[in-house]
């Protein structure tokens, strides 16, 4: 019995660890600005895994994981 009550929290530990949090959602990058998101693995925002970046010309640069924890900024564009 004891071994049973001991697999079930096992399992239960096991099955809350791999569930990843929300995804965040990453604001729509406005016509007239450059935007920029970074993607971090920890919650702390210190180990960089991904960027993405929306230019002026709305084309986009990507490299690395896009999922994660982000830091979003947008900057006015000068015409």
């Amino acid at each position: 019995m004891i071994r049973r009550v001991l697999a079930v929290a096992v399992l239960a530990a096991a099955t809350l660890a791999v569930i990843p949090a929300a995804a965040q959602a990453v604001p729509a990058c406005p016509v007239g600005y450059l935007c920029n998101t970074q993607y971090f693995s920890d919650s702390a925002r210190t180990n960089l895994v991904g960027v993405r970046t929306e230019f002026c010309d709305r084309s986009v640069s990507t490299w690395g994981r896009l999922s994660g924890y982000i830091t979003w900024s947008s900057s006015p564009c000068n015409d």
